[in-house]
């Protein structure tokens, strides 16, 4: 959008005629939208009323030199505001806005590749990002032309996978000072896209940036219109390529929850509308929490005296919200007669030196949904109750519903991201993700404290480590886990399991795939140590050394630890 101002004297009187190509903002923009070739037509009729041929070849002279001097700097574009977007358009404004924020101002960066199954859904965000970086002009960015020259002699899909070496010396040839890439990734119902920015010189990860995406239609456009990336590397959650893809289901997205129909609470912050619960609830009410803001919160105990089956819904409101944990604790302890519902836009978020999990389900219940995460929580108690649960730990008699959402990036001693200490636990959809256990269970670990049960009907169980047994899943004395069906892959154990460590418990496989390395050295669960690969311990499953299995077993595979059938020995 650039105008092109002319001053022109006649008659001792000054006058300015102003030329605009695809409007001009300003205060006359509404009257000069206009094209380049009617503008210049409309101008030169009106020029040449006023003054004649001769006065028009000055005035045409100006133009040229305006133009010069206008496009020498050009004005910063303001940024459109995210709400009126739709979900991925809100969700590529966040990257950009992170972006600008972490790569320092002048820098030039490459947008390598975003890793997906459809060529089309890659190029549409790589080709946003790229026109919110020119406009925003924060730091500079490679010409894609340029870049699509060179993908094209190094044989770089732009929706495939590009390690770190390759887009480090694609980056220096080009002088560029970063690399960006990323990935995105179906998760149960949702979308997940993840950024991340190379530093070129010293390799080092400057920033990462996750953000959770609803299934909007824009995605279904892309996917639908476009074909899938030929031979695309498997997304992290848990599509397997190759000899294995027939063996692992695409996962279906959950049905939309019923709209929730409560009272709305009142109050400007969460802390007011928590107060207010305490003094108002009542016994069999549903009541909504709607949050506008990002908010941090002390630990929170969910327990009304006198009432019973009381609902508590946490809802983010136009776009993701998330709620810190301010000091050390529980963020949200459910006590009996309490359920707590994660509903969309609502991120739970710990510390790096808290002394619990963040969420405790001490008798009640907790439903997680579509557009809800617990992340960044680490649990620094090493004993074996308080220890465990880096994102949830579940007591007693207690429930967790997991419909959707994610669980990632949560560390503790036992349990990464989920701790059974009794109770129950069904995931039917969602993630559970980068979580770690010092010792055992990175995902999900059913302690040998109480009876537990974990039901496994669906979502992915994938890139968590457990410094000891059970990378994925770790079965205790006097637990069940029974897996009917979801994936469980590309997590790590040092010692036995990389994806199910099955201690004295019950482990009952009917359906989904657990990957296992010896097959499948890229997306497979494995067993490694600070020295490499570890032999005969049981990469996807672990039992005793005459009941494992190392290679990845679909759906169709089924196994139990207490009979023979899908072992491998």
């Amino acid at each position: 959008m650039i105008c092109f101002p002319v001053r022109i004297k006649h008659c001792h009187e000054s006058w300015v005629f102003v030329l605009v190509i695809d409007g001009c903002h300003g205060e006359e923009e509404s009257a000069y939208k206009v094209s380049w070739v009617i503008a210049k037509g409309v101008f030169m009729k009106n020029v040449f009323k006023l003054f004649g041929a001769r006065l028009c070849a000055v005035a045409l002279a100006a133009v040229m030199v305006t133009f010069t001097a206008c496009t020498s700097d050009p004005p910063p574009v303001p940024v459109a505001p995210a709400s009126g977007l739709d979900e991925l358009s809100r969700a590529i404004r966040h990257v950009s806005d992170y972006l600008n924020d972490t790569i320092p101002r002048g820098n030039m960066a490459v947008f390598m590749n975003i890793q997906s199954d459809f060529e089309q859904l890659s190029d549409f965000i790589i080709d946003e990002l790229l026109a919110n970086a020119v406009n925003d002009r924060v730091f500079t960015v490679v010409d894609r032309q340029q870049l699509d020259v060179i993908r094209a002699e190094q044989n770089l899909q732009l929706s495939g996978e590009v390690d770190d070496e390759t887009a480090l010396s694609v980056g220096r040839f080009l002088g560029a000072q970063v690399i960006v890439s990323g990935r995105i990734s179906s998760l149960g119902g949702h979308y997940r896209l993840t950024i991340r920015a190379l530093e070129v010189e010293t390799a080092r990860l400057q920033g990462q940036y996750n953000q959770n995406i609803g299934t909007v239609a824009t995605i279904g456009a892309l996917m639908g219109a476009g074909t899938r990336t030929a031979q695309a590397p498997a997304q992290r959650a848990g599509q397997v390529l190759g000899q294995q893809a027939a063996q692992v289901p695409a996962q279906q997205a959950p049905p939309p929850p019923p709209p929730i129909v409560g009272t709305i609470v009142p109050g400007d912050s969460l802390a007011e509308k928590l107060a207010w619960l305490q003094r108002s609830a009542n016994s069999h009410g549903t009541y909504i929490l709607e949050l506008r803001n990002d908010e941090t919160i002390a630990p929170h105990r969910l327990e009304f005296s006198g009432a019973i089956n009381i609902t508590i819904v946490l809802r983010g409101v136009d776009e993701d919200r998330t709620i810190r944990l301010g000091s050390n604790g529980h963020m949200f302890r459910i006590r009996h007669g309490v359920t707590l519902i994660l509903d969309n836009n609502i991120t739970l978020q710990g510390h790096s030196q808290n002394n619990a999990s963040l969420v405790l389900i001490d008798g009640g219940i907790l439903r997680m949904n579509v557009g809800a995460a617990i992340t960044g929580n680490t649990n620094t108690q090493t004993a074996q109750a308080p220890g465990g649960g880096g994102g949830v730990s579940i007591w007693g008699r207690s429930t967790f519903e997991m419909n959707g959402g994610t669980i990632s990036g949560n560390v503790a001693n036992t349990g990464g991201g989920v701790y059974l200490r009794g109770g129950t636990f069904t995931m039917t959809h969602g993630t559970i993700s980068g979580n770690t256990a010092n010792r055992h269970g990175g995902g999900v670990c059913t302690s040998t404290i109480g009876s537990s049960t974990f039901n496994m009907r669906g979502g992915v169980i994938t890139d968590n480590t457990a410094h000891g047994n059970g990378g994925g899943v770790r079965v205790g004395q006097g637990s069940t886990f029974t897996m009917f069906g979801g994936t469980i892959s590309r997590n790590t154990a040092t010692s036995n399991g990389g994806g199910v460590f099955r201690g004295s418990g019950i482990f009952d496989k009917r359906g989904g795939t657990i990957t296992g390395f010896a097959n499948d050295p890229t997306y497979g669960n494995v067993v490694r140590d600070g020295t490499g690969v570890l032999a005969r311990r049981g990469h996807a499953v672990f039992v005793n050394d005459n009941r494992r299995r190392e290679t990845t077993a679909g759906p169709s595979i089924q196994m139990n630890s207490g009979r023979a059938g899908g072992w491998e020995s």
